[in-house]
């Protein structure tokens, strides 16, 4: 059993209630499970697992850079601030990968203050120890595996799956993940 194996026998894929915070700071919940996809540039899927929606998306941040780096040689590993852990980027560096993750204020009334006074993209860069060159691109690139997300759910069945039980439900959404990946794929051939 490798280590990826073990970590992956750690995460429930039993049906929960998950809570996240979207973008205008409201809450949403669901009740059933979530996909946590690694997105190659151009919107390709690589690694997919699925769990229970009450399992935070940063549990599945290390098997995600360990299998994605098993299939594909690649150098970036963009997250957003959910994933804002010392743990997952000296993962990533292990992996010979640069860890690029937004900051997270985890609460700090004083970082909160420091990044709403610096919403200047050069300074929050700065904050983040990147440099102007590639790493703006590459940090703005975050938002592929949201794309992908959309897609799965607008165009290929997967935004209400009424089956009950994960294998049944991991069924559907491999399909619409190979779906994506040959979609894509044609876009970039034509």
């Amino acid at each position: 059993m490798t280590t990826t194996d073990k970590m992956l026998e750690l995460i429930s894929t039993d049906c929960g209630v998950g809570v996240k915070q979207n973008s205008k700071g409201n809450k949403e919940k669901w009740i059933g499970g979530e996909l946590h996809l690694s997105v190659a540039d151009g919107d390709i899927p690589i690694t997919a697992i699925y769990s229970g929606a009450n399992v935070h998306d940063s549990s599945l941040a290390l098997p995600l850079i360990k299998e994605t780096s098993k299939k594909v040689t690649y150098l970036y590993d963009l997250q957003d601030a959910g994933y804002d852990s010392n743990i997952i980027r000296e993962y990533s560096k292990l992996h010979n990968h640069r860890p690029i993750i937004d900051i997270n204020p985890k609460n700090s009334k004083e970082l909160k203050a420091t990044i709403e006074l610096n919403k200047n993209e050069k300074e929050k860069f700065e904050k983040l120890n990147l440099t102007q060159s590639s790493d703006i691109h590459h940090y703005n690139q975050r938002s592929s595996v949201e794309r992908v997300n959309a897609y799965l759910k607008d165009n290929f069945g997967c935004d209400k799956i009424y089956y009950q039980g994960a294998d049944k439900i991991v069924s559907v959404l491999a399909f619409g993940v190979l779906f994506v990946c040959i979609h894509q794929a044609l876009k970039l051939v034509t």
